[in-house]
């Protein structure tokens, strides 16, 4: 017969387990919006450049960086205007350690392999010949935004 154990950790009694973060070190849970208690607007922004940090946007930005941290890729689908590229340019700009350097590229209909591939070796030092690589002590992270290709047609085709 086997014995039922009472967990060591609690659950939180509200919400689901994705609206918490649970704390290693403390054995608890904590609410995405706890990490943004002290938020506050900047006067000196203007109305296009605030960012309210909501618990999703909390928690893409911890699951981003985490994975990023551990070299895992990552990708963020999702409807058009959910703030994903914000997200991303967020955490590249002021979200990782000095280590990292990131490669932007915005690809559209017309991107073409040579265009990616010069843009991503202009941001790289060349080691040797053919063999790019970021600058010595640092880690590259190339952002590709808007990663889709044209509908397909009726027919298969997808035009530039």
């Amino acid at each position: 017969m086997m014995e039922a154990k009472s967990s060591l950790v609690k659950f939180p009694e509200e919400g689901l387990i994705y609206d918490y973060n649970y704390d290693t070190k403390e054995r608890i849970f904590h609410s995405w919006l706890d990490f943004n208690k002290g938020f506050e607007i900047d006067s000196r922004h203007t109305y296009g450049d605030i960012v309210i940090p909501t618990k999703d946007y909390t928690r893409m930005l911890f699951l981003m960086k985490t994975l990023m941290l551990n070299r895992k890729h990552v990708m963020c689908p999702g409807p058009v205007g959910t703030g994903k590229s914000l997200n991303c340019y967020t955490l590249l700009q002021s979200g990782l350690p000095e280590e990292y350097q990131y490669v932007s590229i915005t690809f559209s209909a017309k991107t073409s392999a040579n265009q990616t591939q010069d843009t991503i070796d202009s941001k790289l030092e060349k080691r040797r010949k053919g063999i790019f690589g970021p600058p010595t002590g640092k880690k590259c992270i190339i952002f590709v935004d808007d990663f889709n290709m044209p509908k397909k047609e009726e027919y298969g085709a997808q035009p530039p």
